[in-house]
């Protein structure tokens, strides 16, 4: 018997041998039957895992990034033998309007239009299949533009059936001729209603057209579209594979074997995938939540293929679904990217295997584990060549964004297994992770490392497999590697430097200004003369994914930005009727639905206000913080309009001549910078300025001494305009700690009690009063509560607007909260995300006091200390 734990440890750190022996005695107790591989009993093809770009803008800021890292990352994504080595890329087809993190534009924003220029995602497609020839490709539409509804903008894409079939073949055609890429695999509507007319006159089209090899997916969604094919079999002719969004392994996929889809031993079927799966935040949580799922919906469901959304995180934070991605890489500016966890979750699977393989069926190779976890076994028919993957995710960190999962339980345990007669044996690589097993700073012990090859000839061995693994056994020896770029990663700058200046001429046409992310509407750069301008594209509401009834707007920036100086040049189209207007933005969100919005319409009337425009209005809308009239707008020539937002003042001026001067204003809200339109008009804007304003912008120390062990924490105001303060900095770790990063101490319930203070000792991932269980990825969106695993577990992190922080079973109410939000750009941990007026100006989890005196009145952020 060859037992791996008694040669390489696969847990954490490097520890003595007789440690090692000690353990693998102490699991060898625990007897089970051996597992046997047979490799030729066949389940279902391997389609392959794959990556998500879109659904929306989520490579938004990728394309933008300096060399050499934008190929690093991109070598990380599609390399075989090297990273993620992804068998599949899925793609947004563009449909001009928000799906998700922005917009992304259509190659077709009118009948009469078509520029195969626009975006980054048939460039991305091509950047892949250099890497990675044999990659499979995926296209799929979120939204359309409002022609594809009729003349009559019906807002449903399959009204006129031909229409959309043609805009999609338009889209296929301009992969293959401009970029080279045959597009396999085609989407109907993702999230949203399939159509069985639509998909069968697409069917007729594609073949039509040549595109005959090109499978139709259906519908992006849950499984009831299997019952609508049930009814119709030449809708279900028509669609080659079922892809369901996160489906649950532990519902009914009988529909849909019904009617032909995901049948065990018929090569040749049709599958079910998960065509897009995970939308977990990518640390060991989000790697061992995609490890997990991928093992099991093959065991639970039969599924043969998963998607992750999203690929790559390039998108702001204070977008959708912050980072829910193999990697993040949010910092065009200094090229930093990090994260990496789910790709060598990934590589574990598409290093050892190829779209083509045998997955082997239950009971044969495939299974559970006796003590919980997943083993699945691929085999090369043509070769004999076979791969082992095991996974065991405790309950706490198994879970994705979605779907819930049943309560279980898992325990390390030996795991022997023994190859069928005829099943191919030789020496056996192994590769191990080991996503809950945490060095100091809470960083995996074991990611993706090679531990010595085992003797497979004897046809038996055994495995250590501990809570928190994922095994890679294979017969594939040579190939394999934990990659790394030549370059060095480097260091991480979340702040975006200021002074920012764009006047478009070094930008390509039909693309976006550097660094902007159009959330409504789409704005790209074009030649007006002698110059070049970012004008917003989109003429009419397009057929949305998700709807908002503001004008069009495209933001940069920080979520944590406050005192600027936002200036643009702008012009309206001649046809501009006087209810049309400019407007810039500060301190808003994703879809300016909050912030410090002015507004300038052809007319001369101007507002200012705490929301973005609605279409087809001049009123404004949320709270109004002044109004009056100026001169008319020239549409001939450009005009300049600057907004200055200083604490709770705003200054304004057009043309050089003042609009207001220091109009009182709500101090409370952070945001981005942002240029937008009241309506869908051609609206161009010409060097755009951003830079700092007034006196917050000097880098702030922290106000009190360095803590110690048995520090007790607090809460103050937060630090202003992106800046990091050492007091504030605190890291969310996978073992569900919170760590003071400058300290290195974590935060500790002194009791687990009602009320209870929190102090900084001594990290230590086992004590449960430490642990403070969230949902690892809402957090950095939205504020979730922190609550306690020692106790009973209703014990949230809470704090008051008098500074103290403590443990209650409440929800929060009057000055007090129990939920937080985490910013990573600062690393702080705030009691609400955007605007909480019961809560006054955003108040921090802190090593230091709030100064005495101080305490937060409601809307009055002037009597909190702010640095």
């Amino acid at each position: 018997m060859s037992c791996v734990a008694c040669r390489a440890a696969p847990f954490a750190g490097t520890r003595a041998l007789v440690a090692i022996a000690a353990l693998a005695v102490s699991l060898v107790q625990v007897r089970t039957t051996p597992i046997e591989i047979d490799t030729s009993k066949y389940g279902q093809t391997f389609d392959g895992i794959g990556g998500l770009s879109g659904g929306g803008a989520t490579s938004r800021l990728l394309v933008d990034y300096p060399e050499p890292q934008r190929s690093d990352i991109l070598d990380y994504m599609f390399k075989p033998n090297y990273g993620a080595s992804l068998h599949i890329l899925k793609v947004e087809i563009g449909g001009d309007s928000q799906s998700t993190d922005g917009c992304e534009p259509s190659h077709m924003h009118s009948a009469d239009d078509l520029d195969y220029s626009r975006g980054y995602e048939w460039w991305l497609l091509s950047e892949a299949k250099k890497r990675n020839p044999g990659i499979k490709t995926v296209g799929l539409p979120w939204t359309f533009p409002a022609w594809v509804g009729g003349a009559e903008q019906s807002g449903d894409p399959f009204k006129h059936p031909e229409l959309t079939t043609d805009y999609l073949l338009k889209w296929l055609e301009g992969a293959r001729s401009e970029y080279g890429v045959n597009i396999d695999y085609v989407g109907i509507w993702n999230e949203r209603q399939s159509d069985g007319t639509y998909a069968k006159t697409l069917r007729r089209t594609l073949d039509a057209a040549g595109f005959g090899n090109t499978t139709i997916i259906a519908k992006d969604g849950d499984a009831h579209i299997c019952n609508e094919m049930a009814k119709d079999k030449d809708y279900a002719d028509a669609v080659g594979v079922v892809g369901l969004h996160y489906p649950s392994d532990y519902t009914s996929l009988k529909a849909c074997r019904d009617i032909g889809f995901g049948l065990n031993g018929q090569r040749g079927g049709k599958p079910i995938w998960s065509s897009e799966e995970s939308s977990s935040y990518d640390d060991l949580n989000g790697a061992a939540c995609w490890a997990r799922v991928i093992a099991s919906h093959w065991v639970l469901q039969g599924i043969t293929s998963s998607i992750m959304w999203n690929l790559v995180g390039a998108y702001f934070h204070g977008t959708a679904w912050y980072a829910s991605s193999m990697l993040t890489a949010v910092e065009p500016w200094s090229g930093n990217y990090h994260s990496m966890a789910p790709v060598w979750a990934t590589a574990h699977v598409t290093q050892f295997t190829s779209i083509g393989w045998d997955i082997v069926e239950n009971g044969h190779g495939s299974g559970q584990l006796p003590n919980g976890g997943f083993y699945v076994t691929y085999a090369d028919p043509k070769t004999g060549d076979w791969t082992l993957t095991i996974t065991k995710i405790s309950e706490d960190h198994a879970p994705c964004t979605r779907p819930s999962l049943p309560h279980f339980q898992v325990r390390s345990e030996n795991v022997t297994f023994t190859l069928k007669v005829g099943v191919k044996r030789s020496k056996l690589a192994v590769w191990y992770s080991n996503f809950e097993e945490y060095r100091e700073d809470g960083t995996a012990s074991t990611l993706f490392e090679r531990l010595p090859d085992i003797d497979g000839t004897i046809g038996r061995f055994t495995l250590q497999v501990r809570v928190g693994s994922f095994f890679t056994v294979s017969t594939i020896l040579k190939g394999p590697t934990k990659g790394k770029a030549s370059t060095p990663i480097p260091t991480s700058q979340p702040q975006m430097p200021l002074p920012f200046a764009d006047d478009f001429e070094s930008t390509r046409e039909s693309q976006e200004g550097k660094w902007w992310s159009d959330q409504i509407g789409i704005f790209e750069v074009h030649r007006s003369g002698d110059a070049k301008v970012m004008r917003q594209m989109v003429p009419a509401a397009p057929i949305a994914w998700t709807s908002s009834a503001r004008g069009p707007v495209s933001v940069v920036g920080m979520l944590e930005w406050q005192d600027l100086n936002l200036t643009a040049e702008f012009r309206l189209p001649v046809t501009a009727s006087d209810d049309k207007g400019a407007c810039l933005g500060l301190r808003t969100d994703q879809l300016w639905s909050s912030g410090i919005v002015l507004c300038v319409f052809k007319g001369g009337f101007y507002w200012l206000a705490s929301e973005g425009p609605h279409r087809g209005s001049v009123k404004p809308r949320g709270q109004l913080f002044t109004s009056g009239n100026t001169s008319a707008l020239s549409v001939r020539e450009f005009s300049t309009l600057s907004l200055v937002v200083v604490d709770d003042k705003a200054s304004a001026a057009l043309d050089g001549r003042s609009l207001f001067q220091e109009v009182a204003i709500r101090g409370t809200n952070t945001g981005f910078a942002a240029i937008g339109a009241t309506d869908w008009v051609a609206i161009e804007y010409d060097s755009v300025h951003i830079d700092r304003a007034g006196p917050r912008w000097t880098p702030p120390s922290s106000p009190c001494v360095a803590p110690v062990a048995g520090a007790v924490v607090h809460a103050r105001a937060c630090a202003t305009n992106g800046f990091a303060v050492d007091d504030q900095v605190f890291d969310l770790q996978a073992s569900f700690a919170l760590r003071h990063t400058p300290s290195g101490l974590c935060l500790l319930a002194v009791s687990a009690i009602e009320g209870s203070t929190l102090v900084l000792e001594k990290c230590d991932a086992r004590e449960p009063r430490q642990r403070f269980k969230h949902d690892y990825t809402v957090i950095r969106n939205a504020v979730v509560p922190l609550t306690l695993q020692a106790g009973a577990g209703n014990l949230r992190l809470a704090g008051g607007l008098d500074g103290k922080v403590f443990l209650s079973a409440s929800k929060g109410g009057g000055h007090n909260w129990s939920s937080w939000a985490y910013y990573p750009n600062t690393q702080q941990l705030r009691n609400h995300m955007g605007v909480d007026a019961s809560l006054g100006y955003p108040m921090c989890l802190s090593t230091c006091e709030l100064a005495s005196g101080g305490g937060s009145t409601l809307g009055a952020p002037g009597n909190v200390v702010v640095v």
